[in-house]
């Protein structure tokens, strides 16, 4: 087993710098690879009750893809919107324009919207508990994404988030916040529930866990929510005399609302936070002397600061996909796993790996921890999985030199 594991993360060590070498020759997620993109507009994918309406709101989300990608699981990113809460649009410029040259790299993404709060019901209460709806919004179109990952040929464990100002702190909620750690607005009549407890049936209980998250002059109630053990992650974007959202720390939205929204700590403040926690694995990139939403001009068109944050949007995306993503492409015939999702019992079939030797097959959770190892000279093998938790798992196979890699939701 011992050997096994050590065969697997070399595998993915190699697939990581085989990655940057194809970046470096201007491959798939590195550069634009394709001219044309795919746009489904209107998708349903979840109903929840806005704040002072009684009566469950259909959400959308418009998906972008490659237009001719023949590629069977790719990363996705999911976009969320800016606009204090009560104002924007899955069609806002620059998420359009995010997911239209994601698409054109390689990626799937999506533009989602969420619930927004009436002006007629505006109060400090109802700002801090339609934040905390948002962020349950975008965890509802995670594992939307998750149950459908066949449908719309997603690599579940590699999903990202991009948010920009109150989409940024919808996320950040979403990502960090527990249940002990919840506004105190949030219990008030009618009780909103747990972060992950809004959207459809069919995804409830599927974890929302991502691959890591873009905010964009974001912040948070309190650092504090941002636990080494849940932490995943971040690449954060911020002016440094943003008066909106404060890149230190002060109430957000001060200019426009009045001090209705909480006291907020920002990007500086989140990286002095992790940097204390010992956390190096995150990007900061302050600019100086820009405001709120820099890359908009007073006539809301992108100007050229997009560009240099699309650029390290993108290197922060290729930097952390892992060898699923850098593999697939070429071997994504070899192997297959269904039913995906999967409840009780999973099939992995290797068609395109015959030979007259046997074939390892290894199982692991998101955490590294090995679920299965075993040996095989079907081409078929089935695996019950109905005792293990819900989640994410990554599957490799290995024969005879050959080395596969695919993904799978235990639902």
């Amino acid at each position: 087993m011992k050997l096994s594991w050590f065969l697997l993360v070399t595998a993915m060590v190699c697939a990581m710098f085989m990655g940057k070498a194809l970046a470096q020759s201007g491959k798939r997620y590195a550069e634009p690879v394709f001219d044309e993109v795919n746009v489904v507009s209107g998708i349903p994918y979840s109903s929840a009750v806005k704040e002072g309406q009684t009566t469950p709101t259909t959400l959308y989300l418009d998906f972008y893809e490659p237009q001719g990608d023949t590629l069977s699981s790719r990363p996705l990113v999911i976009t969320v919107f800016g606009g204090a809460f009560v104002t924007g649009s899955r069609d806002f410029v620059d998420m359009v324009e995010y997911c239209t040259r994601l698409a054109k790299h390689g990626y799937a993404a999506a533009s989602i919207d969420y619930r927004l709060l009436s002006l007629l019901n505006l109060s400090h209460s109802s700002l801090v508990r339609t934040a905390y709806m948002a962020a349950q919004d975008v965890s509802s179109s995670i594992r939307f994404f998750k149950a459908h990952c066949e449908e719309y040929r997603i690599d579940p464990s590699q999903i990202f988030l991009l948010g920009n100002s109150a989409g940024s702190i919808a996320l950040l909620c979403e990502l960090f916040m527990d249940e002990d750690e919840r506004p105190e607005e949030t219990f008030e009549s009618p009780d909103l529930g747990s972060m992950h407890s809004s959207g459809f049936d069919e995804y409830a209980g599927i974890s929302p866990a991502v691959a890591g998250a873009i905010p964009q002059w974001g912040g948070v109630i309190s650092c504090d929510i941002i636990g080494a053990e849940e932490y995943v992650p971040l690449c954060m974007i911020h002016g440094t005399d943003d008066a909106t959202v404060p890149i230190d720390s002060g109430f957000c939205y001060s200019s426009s609302l009045f001090g209705l929204m909480p006291y907020m700590y920002g990007s500086q403040t989140i990286a002095n936070h992790l940097n204390n926690m010992g956390i190096s694995d995150y990007g900061f990139y302050p600019f100086e002397g820009e405001g709120h939403a820099f890359y908009y001009t007073l006539l809301y068109q992108l100007n050229d600061q997009f560009d240099v944050c699309f650029d390290i949007a993108r290197d922060f995306l290729f930097e952390h996909l892992n060898s699923t993503a850098s593999l697939t492409e070429g071997n994504e015939d070899r192997i297959q796993v269904y039913p995906n999702p999967a409840s009780d019992l999973l099939k992995v079939c290797a068609e395109e790996m015959v030979t007259n030797k046997p074939f390892t097959i290894v199982i692991v959770d998101v955490t590294g921890r090995v679920m299965m190892e075993m040996e095989s000279f079907s081409q078929e093998v089935t695996v019950d999985i109905s005792h293990w938790p819900t989640g994410v798992y990554s599957i490799r196979m290995e024969r005879a030199g050959l080395c596969n890699c695919s993904t799978f939701v235990k639902r």
